[in-house]
């Protein structure tokens, strides 16, 4: 569980190799793109490429219809694809330039990490190109706030906006090659339920885990990424629903409560009394899930006897409060690890959570395991 890449940009940084995998592919590929540094020269340079070459911009006054044959040589040329309701999120224009701007970007040959690179430049500009509110974490929707400065004839630049993050990303890469050693970052989209599996195929045992679940009340990642998923080939708009089935708490197996802890079962029986089934079921399956992969953690912490450190926050559902970390530390508990609690904070931007009003997690919580062994 990765995320946007923090953990392995500054283990680089410090000299450290490690290995690190997600289940969400554009978590995958920010992760390769921020850790591991092309020349920042020649991503400025290539960007700039691409924006002379796709003659941006199209122009406001660009018809649907127009954007539409644009949308189709792009699929027909390439892997990349237009989202679902696209007129919803993008404006013509835009959907004209992001078409020109990725057939470009097709036609570049360069290594595989170079390639990353480039699409990471794009994925940081998708969604301030989009209707979609930029600022806010909690998912994918068109804001108040984003409404009032959409209706005040906010006009989207995407040439501007790629020079912008490549600069930016080439700063990251000039200060990544000042370290007197740089770490190696191995990167894998894979199930963290089978992770030990990973570990074993790699024959590397990790002594340091770090990783942070989601949250049932904060992102729904495979909701907030479909436009990047599209637009980037990351995933066919088609299979949308299988990527979100692969995350916790989201597939469709009737869930087990038996092993669950007495704080979430209680919780269950509260969801379903309040007729909330649906939540009920998430809320089983998403521990469920925990205890999978807190069991994987176990496995390589007991080969490697090496350190986990855990970062959650106490979820909440429907006005029922959730202490997820209680919960976990009971679960790594009957995995065989030692289970404490090592730090506390205030969370700064409690905004990247549902519900939007109210029984916001306000502190998150570090938990330290370590084999018993």
């Amino acid at each position: 569980m990765v995320g946007s890449g923090t953990v392995a940009v500054e283990a680089v940084a410090a000299g450290r190799s490690g290995i690190y995998s997600d289940i969400d592919p554009l978590c995958c590929l920010l992760t390769r793109a921020k850790a591991r540094p092309v020349d920042p020269q020649w991503l400025l340079q290539t960007i700039q490429l691409i924006v002379k070459k796709s003659h941006l911009f199209s122009g406001i006054s660009t018809k649907r219809s127009e954007a539409r044959k644009f949308i189709c040589d792009l699929e027909n040329s390439t892997d990349f694809r237009a989202p679902p309701d696209v007129f919803r999120w993008f404006r013509p224009y835009v959907v004209v330039d992001l078409c020109r701007a990725l057939s470009s970007l097709a036609d570049i040959e360069c290594s595989q990490r170079r390639r990353d690179a480039l699409l990471a430049t794009f994925a940081g500009v998708i969604r301030r190109l989009s209707r979609a509110d930029p600022s806010t974490s909690s998912g994918l929707e068109v804001t108040s706030v984003r409404r009032k400065v959409l209706q005040g004839g906010l006009r989207f630049n995407l040439a501007a906006e790629l020079v912008r993050k490549a600069t930016m990303l080439g700063r990251g890469y000039r200060e990544l090659q000042r370290a007197q050693k740089i770490g190696k970052a191995s990167v894998f989209r894979h199930d963290t339920r089978h992770w030990s599996a990973l570990c074993r195929d790699r024959e590397t045992w990790p002594d340091l885990v770090i990783t942070s679940p989601c949250y049932i009340s904060a992102i729904e990642y495979w909701r907030r990424h479909k436009l990047e998923y599209a637009w980037l080939g990351l995933v066919p708009p088609e299979n949308l629903s299988e990527v979100k089935h692969t995350f916790l708490g989201m597939g469709d197996e009737k869930p087990e409560l038996a092993n669950l802890p007495k704080c979430i079962k209680d919780s269950y029986l509260n969801l379903c009394n309040m007729g909330r089934n649906v939540q009920a079921k998430v809320l089983a399956r998403y521990f469920n899930d925990s205890r999978s992969w807190l069991n994987e953690v176990a496995a390589v912490l007991n080969r490697s006897n090496g350190w986990s450190y855990i970062i959650v926050g106490s979820n909440t559902s429907h006005g029922i409060t959730l202490n997820t970390p209680l919960a976990l530390q009971e679960i790594a508990t009957s995995a065989g690890l030692i289970a404490s609690i090592f730090m506390r904070y205030r969370i700064k931007n409690s905004f990247m959570q549902y519900p939007t009003k109210n029984n916001r997690i306000k502190v998150e919580t570090v938990l330290e395991l370590r084999s018993s062994s």
